[in-house]
């Protein structure tokens, strides 16, 4: 969100396991957040689909179909000409450590500033960064019917 707000100091926005989808049923604990929370109101489900929007700087999420915690169609940014999302085998906490995952943010981070391009899954990459399956992201609109 800070990004979004002050684009001009923000290079890149990354993120590992992440729930930047604001779908609560990507959650397994969707159930206990409606019994301790109730129902989200029209203004709380605004504010919370404005955050699935990416900010206006190359964004990259690196998640796991096995993270553990948060659900991966809840990690899974809509695309855009400087998005991109990464798939990598790993719990959610064993993401901050895995080798892939460095490799990835070092790759990210190397690039020179304002000569940004999206991961290249070739060669080597092909064999151990998928390409990501989006046809189940999901846009949210079904937040407003909880």
């Amino acid at each position: 969100e800070s990004a979004k707000a002050m684009p001009d100091y923000v290079r890149s926005v990354m993120t590992l396991g992440t729930p930047i989808v604001m779908n609560m049923s990507h959650s397994s604990a969707d159930r206990l957040f409606k019994t301790l929370n109730g129902r989200p109101s029209q203004s709380q489900i605004a504010r919370y689909q404005s955050f699935e929007q990416a900010p206006p700087v190359p964004t990259t999420s690196i998640y796991s179909r096995t993270d553990g915690i948060v659900a991966w169609e809840g990690s899974v940014q809509r695309q855009g000409d400087l998005v991109e999302n990464i798939e990598v085998p790993a719990s959610h906490f064993g993401i901050g450590v895995n080798p892939l995952v460095m490799y990835a943010l070092a790759d990210r981070l190397a690039q020179p500033d304002g000569a940004w391009q999206p991961f290249k899954r070739s060669g080597w990459r092909r064999l151990v960064y998928k390409h990501p399956d989006l046809s189940v992201y999901n846009t949210g609109a079904e937040l407003a019917s909880v």
